[in-house]
Formats: C-alpha cells, sequence, structure tokens
C-alpha cells in the first residue's frame, strides 16, 4: 500500500481508501451485517486505512456496517469520514445531532474526517457556514474532541472550489474526479494542492460508465496488460494533487482489482494530461463530462445526473434509451419521468460547456415507458 499525507494534519492515509456506499443489497438486506463487515476488515489487513460513509449509504446501513467492523479493529490504525447535509440538518443543533448519531453507529469515540456535505454551489456553502448553521456545530463538535478534521465533499465548479478552499474553513476536499471529466477539475485540485489540503477523488470509475463500456475506454489501458478499471486508477493515483482515491467497493473482487492499481504507476504529468484532453475531446465528445455548470434548473431537474445517464445511452449498442432509465433508477435513484418537467427554457444549453442538446435528451429519457413489473 502507498500511504500519502492527508495535507497538514499530520496524518497518513492509504492512496486508495474504501467507499461504503457500494456494500451488496443482498448481504445486508437481512440484517446481519457480518458479511459486509467482514470486507470492511478484509480492506483493511490489505492495508486500507481510510473509509469513507455517510448517513442513508445502503439503505442507511452503510455507517452500521462499519460500525461492526471497527469493534475488532483498533482506533488509531485507520481513519473514518462520514458526512452532514442540508437535508440531515440545516442548524448547529441538527448538525450537533447527526455526528452523535454517527459516533454511536460507528462505535469509535471520535470520527477523523467530518464533512459538510455535497455542496454543489457557494450560496449553499454560505447557508452551511452561516451563523448556526452546519458549520457551527461541526466546530463546537471539534472543540470538544468529538471530531479531529473538518472537511468538505463538493460538487461545485472549480473556480468555487477555490473560494471554499480559500475561505480557509477545511483541511480536506472531496470531488469526483475521473478520466471523462478531469478537464474541468484540474484547476480545483491544483489549488487544494497547493493550500496543503488533502484531496480526496470519488466517482474515479465515472458511475460506472468506464467499466460498463470498457471498448470505449481501450486508450486508458492501451499497451498495457491492465484492465480499463486498473487503468483509470492508475491515472488518479499518478496524480502527485491526489490524496485518496475512493472506489466504491462491494465485493473481494472489487477490492482486489483496485488494489491491483497500486502496481507500475504511470507518470502523469501535465502534458500527458493536455493531451489526453484533447482525445478526450476527439473522441468522446458527446458525452456530458459532469462539470456541473448546468445546474440551476428552475424547475428543479437534476441535469448532470440525466446527462450522465444519457452517457450510458451514447456508449450503449444501437443507443438503447433504456440505459438511461437504469443508470437513473438504480445508481442515481431518480425517476426518469421528472425530465418530463423540462420547460424548454434552454437556462441549462446556455451554460452548457460542451453545448449538447441538454432538451432534447430530457425528452427522450421522458418519453421511455420501462417494461411492466413481472
Amino acid at each position: 500500500m502507498i500511504y500519502k499525507d492527508y495535507g497538514s494534519t499530520g496524518k497518513k492515509v492509504s492512496a486508495i481508501g474504501f467507499g461504503g456506499m457500494r456494500f451488496l443489497a443482498e448481504e445486508y438486506s437481512d440484517g446481519n451485517l457480518k458479511p459486509c463487515a467482514d470486507l470492511v476488515l478484509e480492506a483493511f489487513e490489505k492495508g486500507i486505512t481510510y473509509f469513507d460513509t455517510a448517513p442513508g449509504y445502503c439503505g442507511d446501513k452503510s455507517e452500521l456496517i462499519f460500525g461492526e467492523a471497527f469493534k475488532q479493529m483498533k482506533y488509531g490504525d485507520f481513519y473514518v469520514s462520514t458526512k452532514c447535509g442540508l437535508w440531515n440538518a440545516d442548524t448547529a443543533d441538527g448538525a450537533r445531532r447527526m455526528i452523535e448519531q454517527s459516533l454511536e453507529r460507528m462505535n469509535v469515540p471520535k470520527i477523523t474526517f467530518y464533512n459538510m456535505w455535497c455542496i454543489k454551489t457557494l450560496d449553499e456553502y454560505k447557508k452551511m457556514t452561516a451563523k448556526g448553521g452546519i458549520y457551527e456545530g461541526i466546530l463546537r463538535a471539534q472543540e470538544e474532541g468529538l471530531i479531529e478534521h473538518i472537511c468538505a465533499t463538493t460538487h461545485a465548479s472549480a473556480e468555487d472550489m477555490v473560494t471554499i478552499i480559500n475561505d480557509g474553513k477545511i483541511e480536506g476536499i472531496t470531488l469526483g474526479y475521473n478520466a471523462i471529466n478531469f478537464a474541468y477539475r484540474r484547476a480545483g485540485i491544483a489549488h487544494a494542492f497547493s493550500k496543503n489540503k488533502a484531496v480526496i477523488v470519488m466517482n474515479p470509475l465515472g458511475g460506472g460508465t468506464i467499466p460498463r463500456h470498457p471498448e470505449r475506454f481501450a486508450f486508458l489501458n492501451e499497451g498495457t496488460d491492465d484492465s480499463v478499471v486498473v487503468a483509470a486508477l492508475k491515472f488518479l493515483l499518478a496524480h502527485e494533487e491526489i490524496t485518496v482515491t475512493l472506489p466504491g467497493i462491494g465485493s473481494s473482487a472489487h477490492l482486489n482489482e483496485a488494489l491491483l492499481a497500486l502496481n507500475n504507476i504511470p507518470k502523469v504529468d501535465a502534458a500527458y494530461l493536455d493531451a489526453l484532453s484533447k482525445r478526450l475531446s476527439n473522441e468522446l465528445n458527446t458525452l456530458c463530462t459532469s462539470c456541473e455548470y448546468c445546474e440551476s434548473c428552475p424547475v428543479d431537474i437534476p441535469i448532470t445526473k440525466f446527462m450522465d445517464a444519457y452517457n450510458d445511452v451514447l456508449l450503449s449498442n444501437g443507443g438503447n434509451i433504456s440505459s438511461a432509465y437504469s443508470k437513473l433508477k438504480f445508481f442515481w435513484g431518480v425517476a426518469h419521468d421528472i425530465a418530463a418537467k423540462c420547460i424548454d427554457c434552454g437556462a441549462c444549453e446556455s451554460l452548457c460547456t460542451q453545448k449538447l442538446p441538454i432538451m432534447q435528451r430530457l425528452k427522450e429519457i421522458a418519453a421511455f415507458e420501462p417494461p411492466p413489473q413481472a
């Protein structure tokens, strides 16, 4: 295992982390958490020390699963990250209750990295950090020794990330970054690194888009014996700026494939990234890169999630719209018919950096008729 400094905290964490959003439902739905907890223990035994979870993950079982595993792990030999979003609480007292719940569920005396969760805009960040808000509750808990470090997870633009980092309230930032959208997030992670903040990369496989379409992403592993998954993870591990690459792990097979990425990591420099960015533009120029500049829908359609789902249509043989339906339902947990709310205002298309036909794609998704339930 490779271990890297978590910003300026003095802690060293595993370069591959354990994302706790992908435990297999069939292994915990009966209330027996042991099979999933055993997977956490296996990861720990193989050198992973960074474990990420959140309230609500895996039917609200993820923190409990980690708690079962942590009973058998020595506190201080591992680090845990969990979160609180505006939908969990919008006051300092509410944040405190969420922290106490997470501590109890995970059987730990304190939480290593506690995150203001899923910041999409500067307005949301300002609401979290306003007097009496989530940040105030987290800060109080830190002063009481219940958490060690205050962090954030974000889907904001690179420019907004810079503003959040410069505000000086966080020690680490988690964001979606992968071989599809990296060109739109490079400036943000570079700035975080320059300020000695930890950078945790979630969604390293493009929400499963990369492994589902290995032939379309073969340029990532050309000239090697690596699978496209391993190659995509190596691409991230090679970034000096990235502290932890965080794949979702649901099985021993997932775990072992992720660990293979630690071998023979290639060199990734600015010239390579520039060349890859141009290649992606040439070969995959109709794919949404999830830059999220479009996120200002007046009727609250989650545009980026719909466009990410439409990527699967573009990558599937024959352009099967059912693949978008499946991605929305099973990955994002979003009903496909929300797309029918579109009022054709064009706000999203005017903001799209790639000038994609967003409204037309929404209409196609909305028109899809799911097969009847068996």
